[in-house]
C-alpha cells in the first residue's frame, strides 16, 4: 500500500497528491509515468510524475477527475492509502544544452512540465514557459514552473488570468520574440497537435508527451501502439515522448477514445464501482478422504523402484492386464454450458477411482522413457505408483520434490508432446498413460486435503539471491533455490504474483485459486515476493548487488506482443492476446463491478493457432461473441494443445485454416468493421519443419467488430537492455550457457526472455537447470 502524505485542491477538479514510494522517488527522472491502481477492483492508470522528494520517500501526481478511476483517486484523502503505484516507466526526456526553449503546459500537463524544466533550466537552457487553462482556475504550478523558468506567460481561453489566447498564440509570441532552438509540449492531444501545426511551420523541433490507453504499462499488452513516423511504435517502451512532427495525431485521437462508451458507462454506475467484490471459492470437488493411512516415508523409499512396497505393487498385475485397461477420459463441464462460464474449469478432474485405474496402466519401466520428455525431471512412474497404491499425498511429496507448480502443470503442460509422447505404451500402439491427468489429481488432492506437504529444505546459508519476474521459470527457479538454503526474494513488475500463469491462462482452464495455492505452497518454503517492482526502473542490477544479492535470475518473460503490421492494423478494436487476456484475466474488465473497460465484440475474429489464440476465441465465445478462428496453415499444423482445439470445436469456435489476414477496414469511427484475408496453401516445409504457408493470390472479406491478434510475442526489452555488460541475441533475448549463465557471471536467465517463446513446462526446466548452476556456483565460490 502506497500512503498519501500531502493532498491540495487546484481546482474543483484537479488535485496534487504527495504520496510515499521511496525507490520511485529515488530513481525517477524528467520524463518518466507510473501506472496506478486505487484498489483491488481499479483499472491500472498512466500518470505522469510531477516531482519527487528523495528526502521523504514521496513523489508527486496531479491528477483530473475525469473517469471512473480518477474520480476515486481524487476522492481519497491524506492518510489513505492507494493499492499499487509501480515505475518510474518510460525512457526520461533527453536534455542537454538546447540553447533557448519553450515549454508549454496546457491544463495538467503544467504537471509533468514542470521536472522537465527544471532539468533543462540546470543543463544551462534558456527557459521560456508558457502556461495555459480554459480559466484561471486551471492555471497550476505557476510559482514552481517560474522558480525555474526565466520568463513565463499565462494564457487563458476567457482571459480570466494572464493574456487571453490559446496556448498557440503565446508559444508564437515567443517564437517571435527571439531564436527559439527547441520546444516541449504536454497537454491535451489537440493542443499537442496545433503546437506541433505551429512549430513546423518555423522549422522548430519539437517533443511532446504522450499519454494512451494502458494496461499494464510495460510493453506487455500492446494497447499504446500509435504510429510514429509511419512505424508503430509502444508509447510505454519507446517513448512517452516522441517528435511531435513523426505523430499520426488523427489515429491517436480515434484511439484515445477506444473504451468511450465503456467509460461513459461505468461513471454512470460510480457508486456500484465502490462496493467490494468478494470473491466466491468453490472446492474443485476432490474426494479428500483417503482409503490407507498415509505414509511417512522418505523421498529416497517413495522413490526407490526396488523397495519392496514397489515390487509388491508391480506383481499385482501381469504387464498384459495393465495394458489391457483403457485409458481413462477425462470428465468435462457439457460444451453448451461451459461455453457460457469463463469462471468454471472445463475439465473437471478424476475421481480416486479413475485415478487409481489409470495408474494401474503404468508398467513401472526399469528405464522410464517419459522422464526423458518432461523438462523438469518429475519421477513420473514413482508419483503414478504411490497413486496406485492409494498415497495420494505421497505422490505428491514425489512431484513438489522436482516440481514447483504441480497443479499448473498437470493442467497447461503439452504433456501430449513431452511425457506421453516418450510412453512406451506407443510404441505397442497403445494410448499414452494420462501423467498430466494424474499429475493434477495428486496435486489437486494434496491442496483440497488441507494437509500440505512441504518438501524437504536444507539448512539456510544466509545467501541472498533475486528473482526477476515471478512466471513459471522465477517461480520454479525459486522454489529450487529456496530448496537448497538460499534466501530467495522475487521481484514483479504487475500487482499480482504469478505472470503468464494469471495474465495469460484464463480461468476456465486454471483458475486463479489454484496458481494463488502454488505461490503460497513457496512461501512457505521461505520464498519473498514484491510486487510493482520493475528490476531496471524501479531499482538496478547494481542496487540489487549492492544489497547484498550475489546472484540474480531473470526471468521476465516475453510480454511484447507480436503485430502482422499490415494496413489498418491500428484501429480500434484490434488488440493483441495479451491486451485482451489482461483485461479479462488480470484486471476481470468483464466483470461489470470492477473498472477496467472493455468493449465486448459481437463478431470477433481470433488470429493464431496456438494456445494463446484458442484461449483468446473461448474466452470471447465465454463473452457472447460469434467467433472465427484463422489460421494461415492448415489444423495438422496447429501449435496449439488437440485437447484445446477439441475444446474450441465443441464450443461452437469456427475455424478458417489456411486464410491469413491482408487489411483490415475500418468504419468512419476508426473501429474495424471487416478483415480482408489471402487464401493460402501449403508450400515447402521451413525452419520449424512445417510446410510454408503461401497465397493463392485469392481474397475473401469478413466481417467483424473485434479482432484479436495471437501470432506470439517477443521478448520484452525493458530487463535485459537495463543490465550493463549483458549480452543479448536476436530480438532482444538473453544469451546464455547451457547452464543457463549470461555474459554476466552473477546473472542466469530462463523461459521467454532466453527463447523468445516457450510452454510453462519448457520455462520451469530452465528455471530448475539455472537453481542447479547458480546453487553449485555460490556454493563452490
Amino acid at each position: 500500500m502506497y500512503k498519501i502524505v500531502h493532498k491540495v485542491q487546484f481546482s474543483e477538479n484537479v488535485f496534487r497528491f504527495d504520496i510515499e514510494a521511496p525507490l520511485i522517488a529515488k530513481s525517477r527522472k524528467a520524463g518518466n509515468f507510473v501506472i496506478v491502481r486505487v484498489d483491488k477492483n481499479s483499472e491500472r492508470m498512466p500518470l505522469t510524475i510531477a516531482d519527487a522528494n528523495m528526502k521523504e520517500g514521496t513523489i508527486t501526481l496531479v491528477v483530473q477527475r475525469v473517469g471512473l478511476s480518477s474520480t476515486k483517486l481524487c476522492d481519497k484523502m491524506e492518510g489513505e492509502t492507494i493499492a499499487d503505484i509501480v515505475g518510474p516507466l518510460g525512457n526520461p526526456t533527453h536534455i542537454e544544452n538546447f540553447g533557448t526553449v519553450i515549454c508549454a503546459g496546457g491544463g495538467v500537463g503544467v504537471a509533468p512540465m514542470l521536472p522537465i524544466i527544471k532539468a533543462l533550466k540546470n543543463a544551462g537552457n534558456r527557459v521560456l514557459s508558457v502556461l495555459a487553462g480554459r480559466n484561471k482556475d486551471l492555471i497550476i504550478m505557476e510559482n514552481e514552473v517560474r522558480a525555474s523558468s526565466d520568463e513565463t506567460i499565462i494564457m487563458t481561453d476567457d482571459g480570466s488570468y494572464g493574456e487571453k489566447g490559446v496556448v498557440t498564440v503565446g508559444i508564437e509570441k515567443l517564437i517571435n520574440q527571439e531564436h527559439i532552438d527547441k520546444v516541449f509540449a504536454i497537454g491535451p492531444p489537440i493542443m499537442m497537435k496545433f503546437c506541433c501545426l505551429l512549430t513546423k511551420k518555423y522549422n522548430i523541433p519539437t517533443d511532446v508527451s504522450l499519454n494512451t490507453i494502458m494496461v499494464d504499462g510495460t510493453g506487455m499488452c500492446g494497447a499504446c501502439r500509435l504510429t510514429i513516423g509511419g512505424k508503430t511504435k509502444f508509447v510505454c517502451i519507446d517513448g512517452p515522448e516522441f517528435d511531435g512532427f513523426q505523430v499520426d495525431w488523427d489515429e491517436m485521437f480515434k484511439r484515445m477514445g477506444t473504451f468511450k462508451a465503456a467509460e461513459k458507462d461505468e461513471m454512470e454506475h460510480y457508486q456500484d464501482h465502490l462496493l467490494l467484490v468478494e470473491n466466491q471459492e468453490t472446492s474443485i470437488g476432490t474426494d479428500v478422504v483417503m482409503d490407507v493411512s498415509p505414509t511417512d516415508d522418505s523421498i529416497e523409499i517413495l522413490t526407490d523402484r526396488n523397495s519392496e512396497w514397489r515390487q509388491t505393487l508391480r506383481k499385482s498385475l501381469k504387464p498384459k492386464e495393465r495394458t489391457a485397461i483403457r485409458r481413462v477420459s477425462m470428465p468435462e463441464l457439457d460444451p453448451a454450458y461451459r461455453a457460457t462460464t469463463r469462471l468454471e474449469e472445463v475439465n473437471r478432474g478424476l475421481t480416486k477411482e479413475m485415478a487409481m485405474t489409470e495408474a494401474k496402466r503404468c508398467l513401472d519401466c526399469a528405464k522410464p522413457t517419459c522422464v526423458e520428455g518432461c523438462p523438469v525431471n518429475i519421477n513420473i512412474p514413482s508419483f503414478i505408483k504411490n497413486i496406485e497404491r492409494g498415497q495420494f499425498l505421497a505422490a505428491a511429496k514425489v512431484l513438489k520434490n522436482t516440481s514447483a507448480l504441480p497443479a499448473v502443470c498437470g493442467r497447461v503442460c503439452p504433456q501430449e508432446k513431452q511425457c506421453e509422447s516418450k510412453c512406451i505404451h506407443l510404441k505397442m500402439n497403445e494410448e499414452a498413460v494420462a501423467i498430466g491427468y494424474l499429475e493434477r489429481f495428486a496435486a489437486d488432492f494434496e491442496r483440497e486435503s488441507g494437509q500440505a506437504v512441504i518438501p524437504e529444505i536444507s539448512k539456510r546459508n544466509g545467501v541472498k539471491v533475486a528473482v526477476v519476474g515471478s512466471g513459471p521459470a522465477g517461480l520454479s527457479f525459486a522454489g529450487d533455490m529456496a530448496k537448497r538454503g538460499f534466501d530467495v526474494y522475487v521481484f514483479e513488475a504487475l500487482h499480482e504474483i504469478g505472470g503468464v500463469l494469471k495474465y495469460g491462462i484464463p480461468e476456465f482452464r486454471l483458475p486463479n485459486r489454484i496458481v494463488d495455492v502454488e505461490i503460497e505452497n513457496l512461501r512457505k518454503l521461505g520464498v519473498h515476493f514484491q510486487t510493482d517492482i520493475i528490476v531496471g526502473k524501479t531499482i538496478s542490477v547494481k542496487e540489487l548487488e549492492d544489497k547484498g544479492f550475489r546472484g540474480i535470475f531473470v526471468g521476465s518473460g516475453a510480454g511484447l506482443p507480436n503485430f502482422m503490421n499490415i494496413p489498418g492494423e491500428n484501429a480500434l478494436n484490434i488488440m493483441s492476446s495479451n491486451e485482451y487476456l489482461t483485461r479479462v484475466n488480470l484486471m476481470d474488465a468483464a466483470n461489470p463491478r470492477t473498472d477496467t473497460p472493455i468493449n465486448l465484440g459481437k463478431k470477433v475474429v481470433v488470429v493464431g493457432g496456438g494456445n494463446t489464440a484458442m484461449d483468446s476465441c473461448r474466452t470471447a465465445k465465454r463473452l457472447g461473441a460469434d467467433v472465427t478462428l484463422v489460421y494461415r496453415r492448415s489444423e495438422v499444423e496447429m501449435p496449439a494443445r488437440l485437447e484445446e482445439v477439441k475444446h474450441a470445436k465443441e464450443e461452437g469456435i469456427k475455424f478458417m485454416t489456411l486464410h491469413n489476414p491482408k487489411e483490415y477496414l475500418a468504419d468512419e469511427n476508426g473501429a474495424v468493421k471487416a478483415v480482408i484475408l489471402d487464401i493460402m496453401e501449403l508450400g515447402t516445409p521451413d525452419a520449424s519443419g512445417r510446410c510454408r504457408p503461401e497465397s493463392t493470390g485469392q481474397t475473401v472479406t469478413i466481417g467483424c467488430d473485434q479482432v484479436i491478434v495471437a501470432v506470439g510475442v517477443s521478448p520484452n526489452p525493458l530487463v535485459p537492455q537495463s543490465i550493463e555488460g549483458l549480452e543479448l541475441g536476436r530480438k532482444n533475448t538473453i544469451v546464455v550457457s547451457e547452464d543457463m549463465r549470461s555474459s554476466r557471471e552473477n546473472i542466469y536467465a530462463g523461459g521467454d526472455i532466453v527463447r523468445g517463446g516457450a510452454t510453462v513446462i519448457l520455462a520451469m526446466g530452465d528455471g530448475r537447470r539455472a537453481a542447479a548452476s547458480m546453487a553449485k556456483a555460490l556454493e563452490t565460490a
